[in-house]
């Protein structure tokens, strides 16, 4: 079955699509295919559960680059740092593989970054 990852014309840099991955059964039928990668929005070592409610299917860059960025802030706390931390999904349509991951920290430093999925 195809669920067109990769709509339209043929570019240099091609952007997955995901806008067919409507429901959480076809989500789970690319992830057991290995076209995507579970995420957790709460880290385990941060005291996340591992559970639905705290991870996403994600192509394979969002799951390393939020593994830098989350040992970037790791590190931070090592140092000592107060911080909270909130990970938020954005979606487009009914896709339910989210288009951006917003990551939020808040403390002693505090900044946000994004993660353009699609």
């Amino acid at each position: 079955m195809a669920f067109g990852l990769f709509k339209g014309k043929k570019s240099d840099k091609i952007k997955p699509d995901f806008s067919d991955i409507d429901n959480n059964e076809k989500a789970i039928e690319l992830f057991n295919k290995g076209q995507l990668a579970k995420v957790y929005m709460m880290p385990l070592e941060f005291g996340g559960q591992d559970g639905p409610m705290n991870y996403l299917f994600v192509p394979e860059f969002v799951v390393e680059l939020k593994a830098r960025f989350d040992l970037m802030i790791k590190n931070l706390l090592i140092e000592g740092k107060k911080l909270g931390y909130s990970a938020k999904p954005e979606y487009k349509g009914n896709s339910f593989i989210p288009s951006q991951l917003i990551i939020t920290v808040t403390g002693d430093i505090q900044f946000k970054e994004t993660i353009e999925i699609w």
